[in-house]
């Protein structure tokens, strides 16, 4: 049975699909001759838009605006390059933070507001599907990472993000900060930061998600998920190794 997080990510799917249809499929989208192939091309007219793959829509997604189609062309297939993240993160087709850097490069906090809209309620949907499910195709920090390439501000997300109220939150935490502390040698660091790469030009974003890392609520947040989820030895390991990595980036200065 789907939960209800399942059901709430298929029915924000749904309504990308709505809100983007408007935009169709041109005879031929202009690209770079030296970067996009007819065989390119013609992956992406081989198939009804729901019914295309990683394969047909890959080299797009990567290309997109850049080299290869406007805005309008990438809100056409934006619905179901969306929908194939939320399904598989990206796996290896695609770094998803690329697609959802691809938002800011559109401007597309300057598209209708019934667009952004949908957006938004597809990412806080994606969002609260990720912490509903341990293993995820998305795990935490890569999702996060993706929300900070788009967005500038991740205040809602975080706050959502209620690590004591159900294992599965939990457990995304405590692989966050796993990721997040390995390396990690008070004899050699000096300082600490975020570990994913895609950071890197998206200061503003990084230093909320490294502020609310810090903060010393997320040491009594993960308390209180280790006495209320911690009754078996591996749920217990589980908790209380995060509990050590979060002590040890705590104890490091930012950047």
């Amino acid at each position: 049975m789907n939960s209800s997080s399942d059901v709430r990510l298929g029915a924000a799917i749904e309504e990308l699909y709505r809100t983007f249809s408007c935009y169709r499929l041109p005879k031929h989208l202009t690209g770079c001759a030296h970067c996009v192939s007819d065989a390119d091309h013609a992956l992406l007219y081989s198939k009804r838009l729901r019914l295309l793959g990683p394969k047909e829509l890959s080299r797009f997604a990567f290309k997109a605006m850049t080299t290869w189609g406007g805005a309008d062309d990438f809100r056409h297939f934006l619905p179901r390059i969306f929908e194939l993240i939320a399904a598989d993160g990206g796996r290896d087709w695609i770094d998803p933070e690329v697609v959802f850097g691809k938002l800011p490069y559109g401007d597309w906090l300057r598209w209708p507001e019934h667009e952004r809209q949908a957006l938004s309620s597809f990412f806080e949907a994606l969002w609260s599907n990720v912490l509903g499910h341990f293993p995820h195709p998305f795990d935490a920090d890569s999702f996060l990472c993706c929300l900070g390439q788009a967005l500038a501000d991740l205040t809602r997300f975080l706050n959502s993000w209620q690590i004591s109220e159900s294992m599965t939150s939990a457990q995304h935490f405590a692989c966050f900060v796993e990721h997040n502390s390995l390396g990690l040698n008070p004899a050699k660091n000096k300082v600490w930061s975020l570990r994913n790469a895609w950071w890197t030009h998206r200061a503003t974003p990084a230093n909320q998600v490294a502020d609310w890392l810090r903060d010393p609520a997320r040491k009594v947040d993960l308390e209180q998920a280790f006495f209320s989820f911690g009754a078996t030895d591996s749920d217990a390991e589980v908790l209380s190794t995060a509990m050590e990595d979060l002590a040890c980036i705590q104890s490091f200065a930012g950047m």
